[in-house]
């Protein structure tokens, strides 16, 4: 039996009251990815018994696995050392073809802040004005790795859209610059809260669709690419690749960590969803409010991981994975 709560939250009190709480985050500093973990940091340290000091480190590359893997296979398990990755961490390893090396059902998941609408954007000085014209003629598309990458490969493959990808660009910071530059037309695989932190708006860039499979109530008339799915499998895959926005940017801490510090960790981040100040430095950032529970982000993956074989091979192929 469990110990009650008051007796986890004695003993998470007195682990972390003077400590550092390391906070492994998988992306670049800047965009809104850095922006989210850095408030989140702010005001988690408030709710976690003992109040330790939230110090960030950035580890990006492979799209937050690096950082997936060092947690799950380096970090200390007692409670020291949690991390923040993109939501697309959790499917990678039921995809495969990619160096993970964890299992995504045994992190001790925390929370994830927000939802997150993905999507394929113009400039106003492209011939390109809707999603429906990418079929028609090519578009100039900067990636800069994981999901600016991986999404119009996909379009491309599954629903014959010409996206022609330059890559090789630093960040969403990159993108930025190239596209303000004229060097690329635009990008797919960002989120509206990362794009308002670089500046890019509906008023100065054209959204073309929303990769992710729920619409955003800020894009009305956008249309939801689960719209151009044409079969039951293709819809199958679209969840398997872009399913995981439900959850972007999720927290955990390595598997093994005591119960009790994980219970004070998840207790800690529901409270600072409820906390008027986060939510308060969210908006003054133009950050969405869509958080996710632990046990939810759980949840989520159990059924991910029940993906049909012959779903998760397609999806693999799509993304240029190599597979058994």
């Amino acid at each position: 039996m469990l110990p009650c709560p008051a007796v986890r939250a004695a003993d998470a009190a007195a682990f972390y009251q003077g400590r550092e709480l390391n906070l492994i985050e998988g992306f670049n500093v800047g965009g809104g990815a850095d922006l989210y973990t850095r408030i989140i940091a702010k005001h988690l340290a408030g709710h976690i018994p003992g109040h330790p000091n939230i110090v960030v480190h950035n580890m990006p590359g492979a799209g937050s696995m690096n950082a997936a893997n060092r947690l799950f296979n380096v970090s200390p398990k007692d409670g020291s050392e949690i991390g923040l990755f993109a939501g697309s961490i959790v499917v990678d390893p039921v995809i495969g073809g990619v160096p993970s090396q964890y299992d995504s059902r045994k992190f001790n998941w925390i929370g994830a802040p927000a939802a997150e609408s993905y999507v394929c954007i113009a400039s106003k000085t492209s011939a390109i004005k809707t999603f429906d014209d990418v079929f028609k003629r090519e578009m100039v598309t900067g990636a800069a790795g994981t999901s600016t990458y991986d999404f119009p490969v996909v379009l491309n493959a599954l629903l014959g859209t010409k996206f022609k990808l330059v890559k090789g660009y630093n960040g969403s910071s990159g993108l930025r610059l190239a596209y303000e530059r004229g060097e690329i037309e635009g990008f797919c695989g960002l989120g509206l809260d990362s794009l308002h932190s670089l500046g890019i708006t509906k008023d100065n860039a054209t959204i073309l669709v929303q990769t992710s499979l729920k619409s955003d109530p800020r894009l009305p008339g956008v249309p939801l690419i689960a719209d151009y799915a044409k079969t039951a499998e293709m819809r199958q895959i679209m969840q398997l690749i872009f399913g995981w926005l439900v959850m972007d940017r999720p927290l955990a801490a390595p598997p093994g960590t005591p119960p009790e510090r994980v219970a004070a960790l998840r207790s800690g981040f529901d409270q600072t969803m409820a906390d008027p100040a986060y939510r308060a430095d969210l908006a003054k950032s133009a950050l969405s409010f869509s958080p996710m529970r632990g046990s939810q982000i759980a949840s989520f993956i159990e059924e991910v991981y029940r993906t049909p074989a012959e779903v998760a091979h397609k999806a693999a192929h799509l993304l240029g994975r190599h597979v058994p």
